[in-house]
């Protein structure tokens, strides 16, 4: 049995993913709760593990990132070792396309309805209808451009394999053609904040269905038929005449072609399309003059054209944008692993969540120089608690003021784990040690006594949601000045 995931799926479960992240951003939802919990989704950004690489032989740091590992251990390493996180809104997101940039001198890909058919089985060789570059799936073809000017053009005609010389720049809302024999199709022109928010070297965004200009669509038919702009010379044929028309036949209407060029025996060297009709899924030109002509149309999506940008032009992948201003957290400790929690459990509703515990103490450590104490090991007299700070803060007063640490317990010996393989909790009132040399010499200081307020966990809940994005990092420093602005490619 063979079977396939066609990539119309990759594309509609891109769409569903953004669809489900916006229910809950829909205005006059009142009742979120009411819905279907398959129907609700949030993606959170997320920024992890203070320490730096280490060599897997000598244990000594590097600044040269590990490759990801997808396995529940190491999902639950991340988790353990999550700073902080930030809720990623759809309107953060956008379906992005490849940004194939127009450049003179090309041979494009033309559109086509039938990449992948097979044309000829001769022995063990199968021919296929493919793309100059032997593609065979539409959306991996290179069948539109992305100008300097950021429009994008799909391509009906590509004036037989020849090369584009002419760029694109029409805005007009039906085909064009250009000197160089290109037919182009303009479909929209990159919004200036969403170039500025998801474009990349690699992609472009395109625009939400909401944001389309309609005076731009060519509507589909009724039936999901399409139109025909391109007829292929499939051969040319014998005993034909210029400025001879022919109905295009199939289960559409109105569609007619004209032969505008011959050789010297007749046979067929161009043809111009005079009414593309509409309402085809399938359709052929019946020469009812001459000898051995084939003419094969080329039959438009479903869609219509500029319609359903996204599922026209192959839009499998999403660029979500996330920014973390230098106001979202208080810490500015290095990180190394930045990546995506779908549906994670947070007891907070700002969309900013703290990843660390916190300790919060009844006197000052002894050095306020801010990041003296990031990393360093701290252990409870008590319970035999370890962690690893990740910042400390203080309102910078000698007596009556605020002292927190925050902190992470990972499983891994003193800095999470005990001598035990336990990984026990701090408790209110005791003893901490804080050895900012880890080894050298430390401190004493006292956690507070009040339980309610002395040990807080962390706002998010650890192994809830699932971890669907990893990307380890090179050191990443933060400064109070400073924002990090992440784009994120997600393929389907």
């Amino acid at each position: 049995m063979a079977a396939i995931l066609t990539d119309k799926f990759r594309v509609v479960f891109a769409e569903k993913f953004k669809d489900a992240i916006a229910l809950k951003e829909i205005p006059g939802i009142s009742n979120v709760s009411a819905l279907p919990a398959s129907a609700l989704a949030e993606v959170w950004l997320f920024f992890a593990k203070a320490t730096k690489w280490s060599d897997f032989n000598t244990g000594l740091p590097v600044n040269v990132p590990d490759n990801p590992i997808d396995n529940q251990s190491q999902s639950f390493k991340i988790y353990d070792q999550i700073l902080g996180l930030k809720r990623v809104t759809s309107a953060e997101m956008r379906s992005v396309i490849r940004n194939n940039k127009w450049a003179t001198g090309t041979v494009y890909d033309i559109y086509r309805h039938d990449y992948g058919d097979i044309t000829n089985v001769a022995g063990n060789v199968t021919t296929y209808v493919q793309s100059n570059n032997f593609e065979q799936h539409l959306y991996e073809t290179n069948f539109y451009v992305v100008t300097s000017e950021y429009k994008v053009y799909k391509c009906l005609s590509n004036n037989s394999n020849g090369e584009s010389t002419t760029e694109p720049s029409s805005t007009s809302s039906a085909p064009f053609t250009l000197p160089d024999g290109y037919v182009w199709k303009y479909m929209f022109t990159v919004n200036a904040n969403d170039f500025e928010k998801f474009k990349t070297d690699e992609y472009v965004p395109v625009p939400e269905d909401s944001a389309i200009d309609s005076s731009n669509v060519i509507a589909a038919a009724a039936n999901f038929g399409g139109s025909i702009y391109n007829v292929l010379i499939d051969n040319a044929g014998s005993g034909y005449l210029a400025n001879t028309e022919f109905d295009i036949i199939g289960d559409g209407t109105n569609g007619k072609i004209r032969i505008t060029s011959t050789n010297q025996s007749g046979g067929i060297t161009g043809v111009k399309v005079v009414n593309p009709g509409q309402g085809y899924t399938f359709g052929q030109i019946n020469l009812s003059t001459g000898t051995s002509g084939i003419l094969k149309p080329v039959i438009t999506g479903k869609e219509g054209l500029g319609q359903k940008i996204g599922r026209e032009l192959g839009a499998y992948r999403i660029a979500m944008h996330a920014k973390l201003e230098k106001d979202d957290f208080i810490f500015g400790n290095d990180f190394h692993v930045v990546g995506l929690l779908y549906n994670p459990v947070v007891s907070t509703s700002s969309g900013i969540a703290i990843g660390t515990k916190q300790l919060k103490l009844t006197s000052p450590l002894s050095d306020a120089t801010d990041g003296h104490y990031d990393d360093a090991k701290i252990t409870g007299s008590t319970s035999g608690a370890g962690g690893r700070v990740v910042h400390y803060e203080t309102d910078g007063t000698l007596s009556g003021g605020v002292y927190i640490i925050y902190y992470t317990q990972e499983s891994q010996l003193e800095y999470g784990l005990s001598s035990t393989g336990a990984k026990p909790n701090f408790v209110a009132g005791e003893d901490i040690s804080v050895d900012p040399d880890q080894g050298g010499s430390s401190e004493s200081v006292t956690i507070d006594s009040d339980a309610s307020i002395a040990v807080k966990d962390s706002e998010l809940t650890r192994g809830s949601g699932e971890i669907i994005y990893i990307d380890n990092r090179a050191t990443i420093s933060r400064a109070e000045d400073q924002t990090e602005d992440f784009k994120i490619i997600v393929e389907f």
